[in-house]
């Protein structure tokens, strides 16, 4: 038999070592990117179709099972915080009639490698299954919508090159509230005040409880908040003091009746600006300073968040508390009434000039924003946050 040689036989060469070395970092790369880029597109699609999945087999085992049971993860006594019908779907579960066959693999084939970074859950109420952040209360998933319309100047029946803009932002009681919203703002917007003094008004924040609310129970609670630039102009500030309301009913905050513990009622929001230009987008990201807040929402509530197309600066600008949560009676002087909702008074603030905020694009056409959230309960890994798209009416016609 003829032996083989390979005495003559070249090895790799640099070039072809470094190939294959950049070759294996891409791969790399996409096997992390299956197990920690949680918020990027390709994880969204993967997190849905783990979600299709349990769904089905959810459904399947709840019909075999006798008498009636699903997957899910009992909750002992003494849980505090948690709704009624939420439960973590807990995938070792056997039939009732027949303990042998269990949910995985008989009736998820296997389970899913999101297992390892998110909880699965499910309402029993609706059926619905969704998944959250490990540890999380076991609440109902945000369902927020937001709104997006722009406001004629008075006398006009079209936008006007400053009109205003109104936000509106719709939460559902005993789901989970929002901490960050993502608005994109389309290009061809301008989004001045970088040169405001700090402190000038530039928005105005009207919030509505439902009747459902725990303060006033039956009644309906108002009360609102500020806009306001600040010495960095790449960022607002929304101040909100909650403990500055009005009920249609008899609760006061002299009976004791408050919406916020009184050491922690006036709250500073944030909101980074990013301005667009005539050929990118902008954003406003708004972080809501929560404090010692639980993750559900306590009432259906309604916020209605008007940026103003043209401010008016200040010669004595409106005060921002210097922390993210401060004592009651910390917001800016205003009226509160049903009939005209939350009215800044501006006591010893006088006007001077007037500077524009927004300005629509020069052109006739529908332009499309678009928001995205991030609630109390969604997904964190490391340093990357799950937001979701917020759904709503966001298309704004300029003529």
């Amino acid at each position: 038999m003829r032996r083989q040689t390979v005495k003559g036989q070249a090895g790799f060469t640099l070039i072809e070592l470094l190939a294959v070395m950049a070759i294996l970092g891409v791969l790399a790369a996409l096997v992390a990117g299956t197990v920690v880029g949680l918020g990027n597109r390709s994880q969204s699609v993967r997190l849905d179709g783990d979600q299709t999945s349990i769904s089905k087999a959810v459904n399947a085992f709840a019909l075999e099972a006798f008498p009636e049971k699903f997957p899910i993860v009992a909750i002992g006594g003494g849980v505090t915080g948690n709704i009624a019908g939420i439960h973590e779907i807990n995938f070792k579960t056997g039939l009732p009639q027949d303990p042998n066959k269990v949910f995985v693999p008989d009736f998820l084939s296997s389970l899913p490698d999101s297992s390892a970074l998110v909880s699965w859950r499910m309402d029993t109420n609706s059926g619905n299954v969704f998944f959250a952040q490990d540890g999380s209360a076991l609440i109902k998933p945000s369902n927020n919508r937001l709104d997006i319309s722009v406001h004629p100047t008075t006398g006009s029946s079209s936008p006007s090159a400053t009109s205003d803009y109104l936000l509106e932002l719709s939460m559902a009681k005993d789901e989970a509230a929002p901490e960050i919203v993502k608005i994109s703002i389309p290009a061809g917007y301008t989004l001045a005040g970088a040169l405001a003094s700090a402190g000038t008004l530039v928005g105005k924040l009207q919030v509505t409880l439902d009747t459902d609310n725990n303060v006033d129970p039956g009644q309906t609670i108002r009360f609102g908040g500020v806009v306001l630039t600040t010495s960095d102009p790449d960022q607002w500030v929304l101040v909100v003091d909650y403990n500055n309301y009005d009920s249609t009913g008899s609760a006061t905050l002299s009976g004791g009746f408050r919406v916020k513990p009184a050491n922690e009622a006036t709250r500073v929001h944030t909101i980074d600006v990013v301005r667009p230009s005539s050929d990118s987008g902008g954003t406003l990201t708004l972080t809501i300073a929560r404090g010692t807040d639980k993750e559900a929402n306590k009432a259906t509530e309604k916020w209605d968040m008007t940026l103003v197309g043209l401010a008016t600066e200040k010669t004595q600008s409106y005060t921002v508390p210097s922390n993210s949560t401060s004592s009651e009676g910390g917001g800016v002087d205003a009226n509160v009434s049903e009939a005209n909702g939350f009215v800044p008074t501006g006591t010893n603030v006088t006007s001077t000039s007037s500077i524009t905020i927004i300005a629509n694009p020069g052109k006739s056409a529908v332009f499309r924003w678009s928001a995205q959230e991030h609630s109390t309960i969604a997904p964190v890994v490391g340093d990357t946050l799950f937001f979701v798209v917020l759904p709503g009416s966001q298309g704004v016609l300029i003529k």
